[in-house]
């Protein structure tokens, strides 16, 4: 049985709270008795680029009550909602420890005290993908399931989800051990498409948010012989954040949004594979945060409105003539040569920043933390596509190059090169 957030209410006075009604085949999600569809941004870097883009909420992935606090101030200030994270480990093992357990639920019922008057927090979050790693026994859903009484109770006017990848299984568990969830996250990337027929072939039958999605996964994309991931151009990565959005988002009356990934940046396997603003503040890298094409993509889908600025077209780079997917080999000491494809829609002035980092392998686990790999030689630039590049130590690398017009946009794309 579906438990949706119930705020009562007299015949007269305004709906309050965050609800959740059926509306034909699907649902509706209505804040303060206003229907809402979630345009959200994963992350809180740059809300006010958000704003203006249309965005009208941000999610995170935990936090302390302090942080909270700091967090709400912020999306208050830019007129944004809060999907509030509540982090929960993903090793099953460690729900079944009476005392983890007991602590955290008191941690929960902390926040929920907190914040439940807190009109800027319309959801709490609780956990993201624990399934991974194989917690996904009646142990975890029926411990989330309990913090989401808890939360319930103490906090009625907000709604109370869990996220997980894109998993049939965990659909089914949640339905069977959880049924007290208001509406379930769903993270998917390459798959996205399949959202729809994966949640109507399950047995949960509420409402869901993709609550990340974006580019095609690293471990969902074409590698080289050496089994480094091949990572969209930027450009690429526009087409499909706008297709992704209009196809799945918008494709199915159960779905009440998303939380597209990352508005912000990070690490993870490349600096730039999920960010959707570029590094700043990099030693030696003369870039300050500036959008993707990404970034673009979602101010077109969610204002409906072509933009005003758009980002360099950039459509492929190769190495000494050879594309990512023809795994390119150069000689170590031997100067080679890196094209990149690119345009301007403005026809605005290009500037081309070239870096060669080490392959990464010190590699995270379901988004943790991963360090930025040693750079090779030395930053430059050029006004033309074009580069000469050197490398005497045989090994993996990748040659990025970063395509800027001075709009503040920047377009990024790489290549994984091996030297012997």
């Amino acid at each position: 049985m579906l438990a949706l957030a119930v705020v009562g209410a007299t015949a007269c006075a305004p709906e309050q709270g965050v609800v959740i009604k059926k509306k034909g085949n699907g649902f509706e999600l209505r804040i303060d008795g206003e229907p809402t569809f979630i345009n959200g941004v994963g992350g809180t870097n740059r809300l006010d680029v958000a704003a203006a883009a249309s965005a009208n909420a941000c999610r995170t992935w935990g936090g302390n009550i302090e942080s909270v606090k700091r967090t709400s101030a912020l999306a208050a200030e830019h007129g944004m909602r809060v999907m509030q994270g509540i982090s929960l480990p993903k090793d099953g093992e460690k729900y079944l420890d009476a005392e983890w357990k007991a602590k955290t639920l008191e941690q929960c019922r902390e926040l929920a005290t907190t914040f439940k008057d807190d009109p800027n927090i319309f959801c709490w979050g609780i956990g993201n993908e624990v399934q991974l790693s194989g917690a996904n026994g009646s142990a975890v859903w029926s411990f989330i399931e309990e913090l989401a009484v808890a939360i319930k109770a103490i906090a009625p006017r907000q709604l109370v989800s869990t996220v997980i990848s894109h998993d049939k299984s965990a659909l089914d568990s949640i339905a069977r051990y959880a049924p007290s969830l208001d509406i379930i996250g769903i993270n998917s990337y390459g798959p996205i498409l399949e959202v729809k027929d994966m949640v109507a072939s399950s047995d949960w039958k509420g409402p869901y948010m993709i609550t990340e999605w974006g580019p095609t996964g690293w471990w969902e994309t074409d590698k080289t012989t050496w089994e480094a991931s091949i990572e969209q151009t930027s450009e690429e990565k526009r087409q499909v954040y706008e297709s992704r959005y209009n196809g799945a988002v918008l494709g199915d009356e159960r779905c009440l949004g998303s939380f597209v990934f990352l508005w912000g940046q990070k690490e993870e396997r490349t600096p730039t594979w999920f960010s959707m603003f570029v590094e700043s503040k990099v030693d030696g890298l003369p870039l300050n945060g500036e959008k993707t094409p990404m970034v673009e993509a979602m101010q077109r889908v969610w204002s409906g409105q072509e933009p005003d600025q758009t980002a360099p077209v950039v459509t492929g780079i190769k190495v000494e003539g050879m594309k990512p997917v023809q795994s390119p080999t150069v000689e170590s000491g031997k100067t080679f040569k890196v094209e990149v494809a690119a345009s301007d829609r403005e026809g605005d002035k290009m500037t081309y920043i070239w870096e060669v980092l080490h392959e990464a392998t010190v590699l995270g686990f379901g988004g943790s933390y991963e360090p930025r790999p040693e750079r090779y030689g030395e930053v430059f630039t050029t006004s033309e596509p074009v580069a000469e590049i050197k490398i005497d130590q045989a090994g993996n690398y990748r040659v990025y190059a970063y395509v800027a017009d001075g709009t503040g946009y920047v377009s990024t794309v790489n290549s994984p090169v091996q030297v012997k």
